[in-house]
């Protein structure tokens, strides 16, 4: 009986050792060896993220045949969702044309602030007034900055090109100027004053010159035009835009070269 108790196959108890149960395998002989946890290697993917993966698949899987059965409900292809059907605006920039130089120039150096801007015109949109006050905008067009950027750009070119200081440049540039000129953007817009009528640009500058050194403030520097357009296309806004920005920049050049001769 003894002999046949030692040889005979037992399951024993699991042994704890530390904190760890370990699990004897049986063996004949009525001897025993430790077997190794049963436990998973560590580069096995455990339950919660294989099912992860599982779950993202899925859903990915779905939201694309719902995407690409939206697209077949719709009659839109792949190609067209990718290709854009607007129209790019056309971009209009003013340049300032030939101007007569300076017979005086006055070793000053003048810096050019940003203008402020009256609300609605603090865009790169080309501004349309109706009825006198019903703001718009052209459809489809738009300047190559923001109206305030147009200006200051012009009025620098143009005074630039005149030579009549010694230099002329935005206040953003670092120049040890002795004047700063700063604008507010009053008017920036093409006025129709009635159904059928060819519209009327106008463009008013309200400013100040300011001596930096001595702090001092010249006279108000204002200039306005009002150009009507020779056709009711935008070509030809553009165009009186163009003539009334010359005409108020002039007038900004001759008071700037009183200012600075007092």
């Amino acid at each position: 009986m003894k002999q046949l108790l030692n040889t005979s196959v037992a399951s024993p108890l699991p042994r704890r050792r530390g904190s760890q149960l370990f699990f004897p395998l049986p063996c004949l002989r009525g001897r025993v060896r430790v077997g190794a946890l049963r436990t998973l290697p560590p580069s096995y993917p455990s339950p919660v993220e294989q099912g992860k993966g599982r779950l993202f698949s899925y859903f990915s899987t779905k939201a694309l045949l719902l995407t690409l059965a939206t697209f077949a409900l719709t009659g839109c292809s792949v190609s067209e969702i990718l290709e854009s059907k607007v129209d790019e605006p056309q971009v209009y920039v003013l340049r300032a044309s030939d101007v007569s130089t300076a017979q005086i120039a006055y070793p000053v150096q003048i810096s050019v602030a940003l203008p402020t801007a009256a609300p609605g015109l603090d865009t790169s949109r080309i501004s349309v007034l109706r009825n006198h006050s019903q703001l718009d905008y052209f459809f489809g067009a738009r300047w190559g900055g923001t109206a305030p950027q147009v200006v200051q750009s012009f009025v620098i070119e143009t005074l630039q090109a005149q030579q009549g200081f010694k230099s002329i440049a935005a206040d953003t540039e670092r120049m040890d100027a002795d004047y700063l000129l700063t604008f507010r953007l009053q008017d920036f817009q093409a006025e129709y004053a009635g159904e059928g009528s060819n519209p009327i640009v106008h463009v008013t500058l309200s400013g100040t010159l300011v001596n930096i050194k001595t702090r001092k403030l010249s006279a108000p520097i204002t200039a306005t035009a009002r150009v009507p357009a020779d056709d009711n296309r935008l070509a030809a806004v553009v165009a009186a835009f163009r003539t009334a920005m010359q005409q108020t920049t002039a007038t900004v050049s001759t008071q700037l070269t009183a200012a600075v001769a007092k």
